[in-house]
């Protein structure tokens, strides 16, 4: 596109956890998006490493893998304080996809780009809320908004909903993205941006908290339930909304819908790594040889009551007792009873409870750092849970990254079995039921979507989050900065 030719707009809706596979078998219920398949394109959208909508959605904006932006947390819902969670924005402002387009003479219109608040002057207006609940909705230039009601609900996560209240958080939810949606369709009419982008970060809420409702190949399913219905009904509504911006849309204008990852069943079991590394030597335990320390019978309370709690189905109290406990994240990773400082290797706890995760190697503490990394993964991936290994894939990380913030992964990364979490349990056996599944059942995976109402323009097949950055500047005809990298090598 150039800036002679009569204006095409791009217009870009993201999806937080919309699934490739489960979208495939809802299809039949989609017809809006069943015509962008059929009339552009449809395909796997795949992912950063891990899949989490933070460093995700940072590596859409900017087209920066994690090492490269270096940002790479994730949310805790049962950890104190996950509601406070903060981000340094500064990586973003000036380096987005938004800001580019922009600073080349292209208006545009950006709402609710998770976690890009506050909100920054851009070349037309951009409309975000807090990342969590507490916070003002900020508009950039509050003229273009004028008489068009921001919504409260626009940022990031809502409450966490029990189990009495799970059908009130349905219908919020809902009513949270028609509201959204209309809002971003009037502000789409009144602008009529060159480049506009919307992010409904709500589907991934639906999907954490109303998974095990919903399929009953979970095992916890509870059997026929009034929320039943909760994800395709979800889906179905995001279709109409979608159905009503292409008809806002001109023939040559360009609709992307696309997630930042998938969703299917969270883990239901967890393999306690730090377990597995401290029967291997790697991993000292204060209380190796004292069972009635005060720190091993805190290890093994901790690890009976979330067991009791997840068989007696009173996961609503494990966020509670969270709350109350002093230093929670240091119980629940272990660093009561064992000091990383001091092991050879430990489980990394930078993804939290999924299948995606690492092992850290202390350097100083090995003689040889890359003949004990081979050693160490070769017996990991020897490991077995109901027959089966336990990794789908593993690797090291500099077989996975480059950029100047390799150093924030661990030295070995790794996929498990879909059923599989990580967990830093010690004294306890390999592998466990995962205790906060019922409150929590649906997690990340690594194949989100991409539909088009053309061809799909990117270049890789399946099509990758980092390379949407370079689509949207093609588009418009914009060369990419100067030194920017692609360092994300193949899985």
């Amino acid at each position: 596109m150039t800036s002679g030719a009569a204006r095409q707009r791009l217009v870009l809706i993201g999806v937080d956890g919309m699934d490739y596979d489960l979208t495939q078998s809802l299809l039949e219920y989609l017809p809006n998006l069943r015509r962008l398949r059929d009339a552009g394109a449809f395909g796997p959208f795949r992912s950063v490493f891990p899949p989490d909508s933070i460093p995700a959605w940072i590596t859409a904006y900017t087209g920066l893998d994690p090492s490269e932006h270096g940002v790479l947390k994730s949310v805790d819902y049962f950890a104190k304080g996950h509601d406070r969670l903060k981000v340094d924005t500064s990586v973003l402002r000036g380096r987005t996809f938004w800001d580019i387009v922009g600073s080349n003479g292209f208006s545009v219109c950006v709402i609710n780009p998770f976690m890009a608040y506050p909100v920054w002057d851009v070349n037309g207006v951009m409309v975000n809320g807090p990342v969590f609940i507490s916070g003002e909705v900020q508009v950039s230039d509050p003229a273009r908004v004028e008489g068009i009601r921001a919504p409260s609900s626009l940022g990031g996560i809502v409450a966490f909903p029990s189990k009495k209240t799970l059908a009130r958080f349905r219908e919020k939810i809902f009513a949270d993205t028609r509201e959204q949606a209309e809002f971003g369709r009037a502000l789409f009419a009144r602008n009529r941006p060159d480049l506009f982008f919307q992010t409904f970060l709500t589907m991934d809420r639906i999907e954490h908290f109303l998974w095990r409702y919903s399929d009953p190949r979970d095992p916890t399913y509870p059997g026929p339930n009034p929320l039943e219905e909760s994800i395709r009904d979800f889906y179905q509504m995001i279709d109409a909304e979608i159905g009503k911006f292409l008809a806002l849309l001109e023939p040559d204008d360009l609709l992307l819908v696309l997630s930042d990852h998938g969703h299917g069943q969270r883990c239901t079991h967890c393999f306690n790594v730090n377990e597995y590394l401290r029967r291997r030597g790697d991993v000292v335990s204060r209380a190796e040889k004292n069972r009635l320390s005060p720190a091993r019978v805190v290890e093994f309370c901790k690890n009976r009551v979330l067991d009791l709690m997840d068989r007696f189905d009173l996961q609503d109290y494990i966020k509670v007792v969270a709350k109350i406990v002093p230093h929670v994240r240091k119980l629940k990773t272990g660093k009561h009873l064992t000091d990383n400082a001091r092991n050879r290797a430990y489980a990394s706890d930078f993804t939290g409870t999924n299948p995606f995760g690492g092992v850290c190697i202390n350097k100083g503490l090995v003689t040889d750092y890359e003949e004990f990394r081979d050693s160490l993964m070769k017996d990991l991936e020897a490991v077995k849970f109901e027959g089966k290994p336990v990794f789908q894939w593993m690797k090291k990380r500099e077989e996975m990254f480059a950029g100047e913030y390799l150093d924030r992964f661990p030295d070995i990364l790794f996929e498990m079995r879909p059923e599989l979490g990580i967990n830093w349990a010690l004294h306890t056996d390999l592998f466990t039921r995962n205790p906060t599944h019922k409150a929590i059942s649906g997690g990340h995976r690594t194949m989100g979507v991409v539909f088009a109402n053309r061809r799909s323009q990117f270049p890789r097949e399946p099509a990758r989050i980092e390379d949407l950055f370079s689509v949207i500047l093609s588009f418009f005809g914009i060369e990419e900065p100067e030194g920017k990298k692609r360092n994300q090598r193949e899985v």
